[in-house]
């Protein structure tokens, strides 16, 4: 068993053709050694991922740099490159941010830019105004991570870029119960707004259980498909560079599926609304 896995069983649903897994990172220490970061996790490549998408069935994929290479994307942009057909990225800028860059990491495959206020210090809230208007000229989307305070608090604020914004992590809904309710109030007025879109990402992030069943996003999910079916994304997290005790990613997959058990809806979910927010071909691709 490697260092960023859990378990080696399959799920039991079969995921329809193209499942894309929206949240997954690369690390590897040969190419950008770090000393330092919050979150230093062992080497995970993206040939040690490959081994994750043949149990889940999964063939397209989103990297999303990590909090430990902070604006330097060139391991998350070197993966990119390299699998670019199946493949698309979210990088890390702060607003020194040269314009060439950030045209290079379009023709890489980049198509958006990640603000993680959870493991700070790269960027901050207050640049979303001056790099909101350079990435919409690309097409680009804000995908953001936040505790719950800070998303009650910045609420408001998150809708003025005019971009799509995309939630990690379930928005963390009931990481802290007694925000839960708050945390819940803000989470579908910005969903409302149709500009807004949700990772089911990670729930152990979001919830009171560490392992499924989680019975609290159970209730949250049970709306946001109702309501949202068409900008909800599913992502792995892994390889789970947070966790000391890495979950089982085909339990969390198997937990998904049982709470949105429409095909219709995993087609929307694991297929479609990811195609559209990541600019993946409809047409079937060849790995």
């Amino acid at each position: 068993m490697t260092p960023f896995s859990a378990g080696e069983c399959r799920p039991t649903v079969v995921l329809p053709d193209n499942s894309c897994d929206c949240h997954m990172h690369v690390f590897d220490d040969t190419r950008l050694p770090v000393a330092g970061a919050t979150v230093t996790p062992p080497t995970a490549t993206v040939n040690d991922y490959r081994k994750l998408q043949e149990r889940l069935g999964t063939r397209r994929y989103v990297l999303v740099q990590p909090s430990t290479y902070g604006t330097d994307n060139s391991v998350m942009v070197s993966t990119l490159v390299e699998n670019r057909t199946n493949a698309r990225g979210v990088a890390v800028v702060n607003d020194k941010v040269p314009d060439e860059e950030l045209v290079a990491l379009n023709d890489a495959g980049v198509v958006g830019i990640r603000f993680n206020q959870v493991q700070a210090g790269a960027t901050s809230l207050a640049m979303l105004e001056s790099l909101a208007p350079r990435i919409q000229t690309l097409g680009w989307h804000i995908q953001l991570h936040v505790t719950g305070q800070q998303f009650i608090d910045y609420a408001e604020l998150l809708l003025r870029p005019g971009v799509p914004l995309v939630l990690d992590h379930y928005a963390r809904l009931h990481h802290v119960p007694s925000l839960a309710n708050a945390v819940t109030e803000r989470l579908m007025r910005l969903m409302d707004s149709g500009r807004v879109w949700l990772k089911l990402s990670a729930p152990y992030l979001s919830s009171q259980a560490t392992h499924p069943p989680y019975i609290d996003l159970g209730h949250s999910l049970e709306s946001l498909t109702r309501n949202f079916p068409e900008r909800l994304v599913w992502g792995s997290d892994w390889p789970h560079a947070t966790e000391a005790d890495k979950p089982d990613d085909a339990q969390m997959l198997d937990w998904l599926t049982s709470q949105i058990p429409s095909r219709k809806l995993q087609e929307s979910v694991f297929v479609e609304n990811a195609a559209s927010l990541y600019r993946f071909q409809v047409a079937r691709e060849a790995l």
